[in-house]
């Protein structure tokens, strides 16, 4: 695949992910995505200027929230929804589309999706008519001190792909709506506690970098939050890499792994040092690690694009190989002199 494709792959893969991870309005109008969704907001919601759920809940409390969806086009639409929970995502954004609780932070007790379900993952609207989608929502029985994060997520489902088709791919945009699901129990004020879990290369986008994980376990969101990292050789005082981020946003009770980019030099294998410091408000945190970037690293060089390969030891062997033909040309010319002198 040349770099010319992955570069339009790459933009394709943004824009369809800016469709379906951004939890509370919807850029494309609606006479593109077909049909719109509306949230009816009920009278325990905390903020009722806020188009999403923003819920003050109790301890075991149960209750059924409703969410209108409206087929605007001319054809009859099925529409399929599921419920995510929010996670964060390696641009240190809030991702609503994650349903798989194999996936969750081991921080994050109550996923949403284990709290909140729908009663069919599919809907069949009528041209021009609407439905109404009941969520049935179950909290847990214990007090929970935080906010339980997520969404209800809706797409149209699309068509039986053309046999027919001469090319054999056929590529289509997908556009989702997303209603956002904030559930609270208490006014308790809880803050961000952050980790860092691991350190290890890796390719982002087929190039190489070192991702470090950070968690959050708390139940609560963080916003504007600034990353600095830097990368030495261990023993080195002066750092070979480093990344600089601000503004970032993470779920509750969620990871995510914060890239360093390798300004596509090669991973070397070796022992490093990894220095970084993440800021809240008034909160900060700082790591000082050790990593080791073993054998692995020749399988990523081999995977990654636009790589900047040395070519020192071509200059060597290269360099090596015209001395040694020198020496033999040298050698050669002094024994044929040799021999000429002899035969006098």
């Amino acid at each position: 695949m040349n770099l010319k494709l992955q570069k339009y792959i790459l933009i394709f893969s943004v824009i369809v992910i800016a469709f379906t991870i951004i939890p509370f309005s919807v850029n494309a109008s609606e006479s593109d995505v077909g049909f719109s969704v509306r949230a009816i907001i009920p009278k325990n919601q905390i903020d009722p200027l806020k188009s999403y759920f923003d819920l003050k809940m109790k301890p075991g409390q149960k209750q059924v929230v409703k969410i209108e969806v409206f087929n605007s086009s001319s054809q009859e639409e099925t529409i399929e929804m599921d419920v995510a929970f929010a996670t964060t995502n390696r641009n240190g954004l809030i991702d609503y589309s994650e349903v798989d609780t194999k996936r969750k932070d081991e921080s994050l007790q109550f996923p949403l999706t284990e709290i909140a379900k729908t009663e069919n993952k599919e809907i069949v609207i009528p041209a021009g008519k609407s439905k109404i989608v009941p969520i049935n929502i179950s909290m847990p029985k214990q007090k929970y001190d935080g906010v339980i994060l997520g969404a209800a997520h809706f797409k149209k489902k699309l068509k039986e792909t053309n046999e027919n088709s001469t090319s054999g791919v056929e590529i289509k945009n997908q556009y989702a709506y997303v209603v956002g699901i904030k559930l609270t129990e208490t006014a308790k004020d809880v803050y961000p506690d952050l980790h860092l879990k691991y350190i290890k290369p890796k390719l982002i986008n087929y190039r190489t970098a070192v991702v470090a994980n950070i968690q959050n376990s708390e139940a609560v969101i963080v916003e504007n939050m600034d990353v600095t990292a830097k990368i030495y050789k261990k023993g080195s005082t002066k750092h070979i890499y480093s990344s600089d981020k601000k503004d970032l946003n993470m779920a509750p009770n969620s990871n995510f792994e914060y890239p360093i980019d390798l300004k596509n030099d090669p991973l070397k294998p070796g022992t490093y040092r990894l220095k970084m410091k993440a800021i809240i408000g008034t909160q900060i945190w700082e790591w000082d690690e050790d990593f080791t970037i073993g054998k692995v690293a020749n399988n990523l060089n081999e995977k990654a694009l636009e790589l900047n390969k040395s070519y020192l030891w071509w200059y060597i062997g290269g360099g090596m190989l015209l001395l040694l033909v020198l020496l033999f040309i040298i050698a050669k010319k002094v024994r044929m002199k040799s021999d000429r002198v002899q035969d006098k």
